[in-house]
């Protein structure tokens, strides 16, 4: 979006089909008019991916793979210039227009915009909310509903034969229900599976014709679906779904039935009706406040009320975008009205559907493939995005330039720009700019050593909070290498150029999150210096403690050590992507749980399993800071490619011509390198020189240490890889095989 200077902030809590589309038209619009926005946009979501709830029978079918029916939240963002915050909203303040998040930290806002849902009514049902599986959710449902068929797999295998039937029960009559238990029932054909599959419900497809609900009752007898009509559900064990005519077995149970309002929303200031949905006019602004919208299912139009369904959100984008705009510029609003007919489609497990509209019922493949046609053009109008409409670019270099340790300058132009300088010394310097350690030694009291680094990037994620903690963790991982404890920090950080309330706004949260790490190293934050600049940017001089013996170094490699990393690389891929308007939201989680992991834990395992050569993997990569190992325990070391673990999506990405603007720099490495015919053109390579940020540690631990230091490590939770050996000297420090 074009944008000046910001002064309020919208936020969008929720990323459903509502928000996911007004983005979407808000970017394009934008993009036409030469006003500048001055308000900055943030979405919070709670999970990276937004599940298409149409294509959801066809998910579990086995029509769609799981990101053709998913919304790449990350990928959209980054293309509108939005901020993303992945968390999911727990509490509201509309006195003061602060929202309270999951991980307790807050977001103030001037506009909210709601659309967070619903979630399966199943708190009315004695022991549904422990034994059963809410299908909503999406992101939940579907890993337990795989882990369920995998399950049955597993034991309907010939090499190892059941002795009794499985049952699944699916709660819930209506349309969603219907169509959940079709697909479930041709996803077990699919795999040769056998289960005893129940629908059970009050009422069997209400509201639509009665020729309707004779097609797909016959679709369900052709799969032998047994349908327990007009039933009420007493109460939901283990292994029992009680009704009032008796109990019916099952193995898992899911839930379909209608949604409630989230906990939060229904106990929140905002006008709601007794259900906790969030009541609002024709122009979908809260009926209590006037800064507040709400659309989709956690939305109810009081003049106007309709029901619940996914093309109500959809329609009620179009108006949303407008009136957020409008609120922000001081323009009318538009009111929005509800539909009276339109086309259901409803599928039949198989590639088949039932349409319905205006009475008119219809079935058979060709509506099937209308269906799957207008439902993969609705996903494909979020994730293949046209050309974003924004001001050219008027610096010389286009290219998207990476941030966190990407952003590093490479060694090469480093190493030129000291050679020759002439600092002056003092005799209890120890480790200084000479040494090239990761952080520098100076022997300051009788038996304590000050061990002091500093590291400062630009944000490569959108959320402050977020970007703090690996800012905060990222600044800590050399004095961790060097196994010293942190003792305190100061802070650098740069703030976009922003109206001086947003500028806080932003500060607080990312020194929240940098603070609550600092915290947890037991690293006390002394203070800092603040400027603001084009983007966001952190760092921290972190001060630490140690003594002589337990320094660890870059030296002190012996032959028959073996190498183990502590970390996953591919970091610098994966963020390139995110920079990039990049499908890459499905890789988003495992990412970004292994940038949250401190390296203190490695250290101190290492150390104690006899490692005397130690360092972490930041942006020259695996092979460059191997190398650093290298040169100063004059040794060599022969590394093993396919034992070195790589984060998921990284080399899918990277084949897709996805790489860091570090890489170039860092490849020089190679030259250094002996490497097997058989890799020369070898993705990994890319891989062992891709800059690392929040990158783990490699140790060089003596071999009979292995093991126990590898159990160490399972034992705390965390994982090591052995990756290769130490061996004699050589002019080419690093054979990679």
């Amino acid at each position: 979006m074009k944008s000046a200077p910001a002064q309020y902030d919208l936020v969008l809590a929720g990323g459903g089909h509502a928000h996911a589309l007004a983005l979407r038209m808000l970017t394009l619009k934008m993009g036409r008019t030469s006003q500048p926005l001055n308000t900055r946009i943030t979405l919070i979501s709670p999970q990276p991916l937004a599940a298409y709830s149409g294509m959801l029978p066809g998910l579990i079918a086995g029509h769609y793979a799981f990101e053709d029916a998913h919304i790449d939240l990350p990928q959209l963002c980054q293309w509108a210039g939005v901020r993303l915050i992945q968390q999911e909203v727990r509490a509201i303040d509309t006195r003061i227009n602060r929202l309270t998040l999951a991980d307790g930290s807050s977001v103030d806002y001037d506009w909210l915009s709601l659309n967070v849902g619903g979630t399966p009514a199943v708190s009315s049902v004695p022991g549904a909310d422990e034994f059963a599986i809410a299908v909503k959710p999406v992101s939940s449902f579907y890993p337990r509903w795989k882990a369920f068929v995998d399950t049955l797999a597993s034991a309907q295998s010939q090499d190892a034969p059941t002795q009794r039937g499985y049952a699944i029960s699916v709660v819930g009559s209506g349309a969603g229900g219907c169509e959940l238990i079709l697909a479930m029932a041709h996803a077990l054909q699919r795999r040769h599976l056998t289960a005893k599959l129940t629908l059970v419900g009050n009422d069997f497809l209400s509201g639509m014709p009665v020729k309707a609900q004779q097609k797909m009752a016959d679709a369900m007898a052709r799969y032998n679906i047994d349908v327990q009509r007009n039933v009420t559900i007493t109460e939901v064990t283990n292994d029992h779904v009680v009704t009032q005519n008796g109990n019916i077995g099952h193995d898992a149970v899911f839930w379909c039935t209608g949604v409630n309002a989230p906990r939060w929303l229904a106990q929140s200031p905002l006008l709601t009706t007794d259900e906790g949905f969030v009541q609002v006019d024709r122009t979908l602004k809260s009926l209590s406040t006037t800064n507040v919208f709400a659309a989709g299912d956690c939305a109810w139009q009081a003049d106007n009320p309709a029901p619940r369904a996914g093309v109500y959100a959809v329609r009620q984008a179009k108006v949303l975008a407008h009136n957020l705009l409008a609120s922000i510029q001081g323009d009318a609003l538009k009111q929005y009205a509800p539909q009276k007919h339109f086309l259901s489609l409803l599928s039949l497990g198989e590639q088949n559907a039932i349409a319905v509209r205006r009475g008119l019922v219809m079935s058979g493949p060709r509506l099937w493939q209308l269906k799957d046609r207008i439902d993969r053009g609705f996903i494909d109008k979020l994730n293949t995005l046209p050309a974003r409409p924004a001001p050219a670019i008027t610096h010389q270099n286009e290219e998207v330039r990476c941030a966190g340790c990407g952003a590093k300058v490479g060694d090469a132009a480093l190493r030129k720009a000291l050679t020759g300088l002439a600092p002056i010394t003092h005799s209890n310097i120890i480790a200084g700019l000479a040494q090239r350690e990761d952080a520098s030694v100076i022997n300051w009291q009788p038996g304590r050593l000050l061990v002091q680094s500093q590291d400062y990037f630009p944000a490569f994620v959108s959320d402050p909070y977020l970007f703090g903690r690996i800012a905060a963790l990222h600044s800590l991982s050399d004095v961790h290498a060097r196994n010293a404890q942190p003792h305190s920090a100061l802070a650098s950080v740069c703030l976009p150029i922003n109206h001086q309330r947003l500028q806080g706004r932003d500060l607080e949260r990312l020194m929240r999150g940098a603070v609550e790490e600092l915290n947890r190293a037991d690293c006390a934050l002394l203070g800092g210096h603040t400027i603001e600049g084009p983007q966001m940017a952190a760092g921290f001089t972190i001060n630490g403690s140690a003594t002589e013996n337990q320094l660890l170094g870059k030296g002190g490699a012996k032959v028959g050590d073996t190498l183990l990393l502590s970390k996953p690389l591919g970091s610098g891929i994966l963020l390139a992507a995110l920079m990039q308007t990049v499908q890459a939201g499905r890789y988003v989680d495992a990412l970004f749980e292994q940038l949250l992991i401190s390296n203190a834990t490695a250290a101190t395992v290492f150390y104690h399993n006899g490692a005397k050569a130690v360092t972490d993997v930041t942006g020259f990569g695996l092979l460059g800071h191997l190398l650093e190992i290298c040169d100063a325990s004059h040794v060599t070391a022969s590394l093993d490619a396919n034992a070195v673990p790589v984060l998921p999506g990284a080399m899918s990405l990277y084949h897709r011509g996805i790489f860091s603007t570090l890489k170039s720099s860092n490849d020089a490495a190679l030259t250094r390198c002996q490497i097997s015919p058989a890799l020369l053109k070898h993705p990994m390579l890319a891989i062992l020189t891709d800059p690392q940020t929040s990158g783990g540690l490699i140790g060089a631990v003596p071999k009979k240490n292995v093991d126990a230091c590898i159990k160490a490590m399972t034992e705390k939770g965390q994982s090591v890889w052995a990756i290769g050996t130490i061996g004699e000297d050589s002019n080419l420090r690093v054979r990679i095989r």
